[in-house]
This record gives C-alpha cells, sequence and structure tokens, in this order.
C-alpha cells in the first residue's frame, strides 16, 4: 500500500509571541487528526480536547474545522475553545490539572479582553493583571473572573452588513448599515452605533445558509404582529457565524436533553449539502 506524502501543517494558540507549532501529518488528513498531534506536542489531556477545535485565521477566523473536514492547507491554522457551556469548564478549572488546557482557556479569555470583546470593572482589570504577574501566574483564576462578564460564553461577528432592511420590535436597521453581530446563548445582538437590536432564539423560526458562502439569513418572528422578517447578513465569516449558531443551538439543546435536530428539520440541496435549518427552540 503507497503511503501518502508527508506535510507539515503549522499551527498557533492566541499567545501572540510563541512560534507556530509545527506537525506532520499525511496529506489530506483531517482537521480531528491534526488537532490530536497538535494536543500532544501542548500536552492537552484527551478528554478536555473537545472543548477546543482548528480555525482557519487567527483573531477573526473565517470557519471552524469539524473532525471530519480535511485541512486546507498548511498555514493560517489557530487551536481555539469551541465550548459554549461552563459546565465542561468549570469542571476543568476545579481540578486544576490540565495545565496545558487552562492555559489555551486563559489565552483565549485574554484575547477577548484585549479585543474589547470583554468588558471588566477598573476593579476586575486591577485582577486580571494581578493574574497575569510571571513569576506568579493564575490563568485559573483569570477565566474564572472573566466567565462572570458579560458575552463570555458568546462570538463577536464584526463588519457584517446587513443586505435588506431589518425591523424587530420597532427597531429599524437599513441595508447597507455595517453592524457588529453578537452570537450569543440567549440569541442574536446586533449593534451599530447606539443601537442595539436583539433577538432571542425562541423568536428565530429558522436560517439558511445562502450562496457563495458568505450570506446567511434568520427569519425572524415577531409575536406581537405574527409576522415575519428576514435578517440577511454578508460577512466573510459566514461558515464561522454558520457553526457558531449550530453548536449553541445543540448546546441548548442538550441543556434541556433534547436532540439538537431530526432529519426533518433540515433541507438539502441534491447533492446532499444542508442549506437550510429549522430553529428547534422556536416558539410562537
Amino acid at each position: 500500500m503507497e503511503l501518502g506524502n508527508i506535510v507539515k501543517v503549522s499551527v498557533r494558540t492566541l499567545d501572540l509571541e510563541s512560534s507556530p507549532i509545527q506537525v506532520s501529518v499525511k496529506e489530506e488528513s483531517t482537521a480531528g487528526e491534526v488537532l490530536q498531534k497538535v494536543a500532544k506536542v501542548l500536552g492537552i489531556h484527551e478528554e478536555n480536547l473537545s472543548l477546543f477545535s482548528l480555525f482557519e485565521c487567527i483573531e477573526a477566523p473565517i470557519n471552524r474545522l469539524r473532525d471530519q473536514d480535511i485541512v486546507p492547507f498548511t498555514t493560517g491554522l489557530t487551536i481555539q475553545k469551541w465550548c459554549f457551556g461552563l459546565a465542561r469548564e468549570e469542571q476543568l478549572l476545579s481540578r486544576n490539572v490540565d495545565t496545558a488546557a487552562i492555559r489555551l482557556l486563559f489565552l483565549q479569555a485574554q484575547a477577548d479582553v484585549r479585543e474589547g470583546k470583554l468588558h471588566p470593572s477598573l476593579e476586575q482589570r486591577s485582577k486580571l493583571e494581578e493574574y497575569c504577574d510571571p513569576s506568579f501566574p493564575l490563568h485559573g483564576r483569570y477565566v474564572q473572573l472573566c466567565q462572570t462578564l458579560q458575552d463570555y460564553s458568546s462570538v463577536r461577528f464584526r463588519d457584517v452588513i446587513v443586505e435588506r432592511d431589518v425591523c424587530v420590535d420597532n427597531l429599524k436597521i437599513p441595508v447597507g448599515t455595517i453592524i457588529e453581530l453578537n452570537v450569543t446563548l440567549s440569541g442574536l445582538r446586533l449593534v451599530t452605533g447606539d443601537t442595539t437590536m436583539s433577538v432571542v432564539w425562541s423568536r428565530i423560526t429558522s436560517w439558511t445558509n445562502v450562496k457563495e458562502g458568505i450570506h446567511l439569513q434568520y427569519e425572524v418572528y415577531s409575536p406581537e404582529t405574527g409576522s415575519r422578517d428576514i435578517l440577511a447578513v454578508q460577512t466573510i465569516q459566514a461558515p464561522y457565524l454558520l457553526a457558531t449558531t449550530l453548536e449553541i443551538i445543540a448546546a441548548l439543546q442538550k441543556e434541556h436533553s433534547g436532540p439538537a435536530f431530526h432529519t426533518s428539520q433540515v433541507h438539502r440541496e441534491e447533492e446532499g449539502t444542508v442549506t437550510h435549518w429549522d430553529n428547534v427552540l422556536f416558539q410562537t
């Protein structure tokens, strides 16, 4: 049997001062296989590997690679947190054994503070700086404090373009507006200037992955009028936005001990690609 060519894949952490991790894998290896090798280099325990995933790009990931996805290139990959429930993180932190996994959680939280996604008070910021003291770093404490901040378990998408007028609860965002879109455990939050529009998951009936892979549409139900509006957005991060939506819905369903999706709730193209999902959390 002929063996495939061996290639070196570089994967960065969110430690911007560290060198990339290089692992040798066969051509067309899956993200899961690369992730396993990277975790071994970092020293992450096997039972905690599901807290993390591989992503394309660093500060603004374009996509999250599923375990079965073929790694598309040998550079430009990062290992980052992929977890929206605090229970798993709290278990990891309380045991305080897997220092490599805790450090990755710390790097994620530190990046979220640095980039302005998390907003600690002056007192909290002072504590965070104390926990970063290189002579006695307390990475677990840093993460635990960040877990108390709003939007910790969320993903922020910047420079998202609204592709059609959308009106929710008498708030209107016109077509062409560039927004910040926050995907949280509560729902979607759109921010532009002084305007904030929030849509809870139970009011989102479905979402659709539209042409070219940079467009997503969410159908939003208004219980007051019984009408439905479309939140259509364009972003180069659309694959990552879709993955985040699916993962958060799955996490919320798991909390209620229910399946994430039934086969009747997804719609496929003829070649089998899923393009539309009905939201199992939607309530009229």
